[in-house]
């Protein structure tokens, strides 16, 4: 199991980067559709595990690690991953963990 709890919040080497790449104002536009597409990965991540499809749940694991990776959101990503790989004991936590990088990323 990783130590997801012990990643900053923010990759701030991964937003100067993105920032560096489209400017300031085409990121800002792109931090909503990417927090959407959190929330969604989120959203469905949960429905897949209430269904107790674990297929379904890892594959969502996986595309949250990957968007949350993208837009540098170290610990978000790092519990995915644990996710992905099938490890659920911090699984409750996702939600929680997913509104404080939202407020970090939204700080950016």
């Amino acid at each position: 199991m990783s130590d997801w709890q012990g990643q900053p919040e923010l990759d701030m080497v991964a937003v100067s980067t993105l920032v560096a790449a489209v400017g300031k104002p085409v990121f800002d536009d792109m931090k909503g559709q990417f927090v959407s597409d959190l929330e969604r990965l989120v959203s469905e991540y949960g429905e897949a595990r209430a269904r107790n499809d674990s297929e379904e749940a890892k594959a969502l694991a996986h595309a949250l690690k990957g968007a949350a990776s993208n837009i540098g959101l170290k610990r978000l990503s790092a519990l995915a991953a644990d996710l992905e790989r099938g490890e659920l004991g911090d699984a409750d936590a996702l939600p929680d963990v997913l509104d404080v990088s939202v407020r970090h990323l939204q700080a950016a």
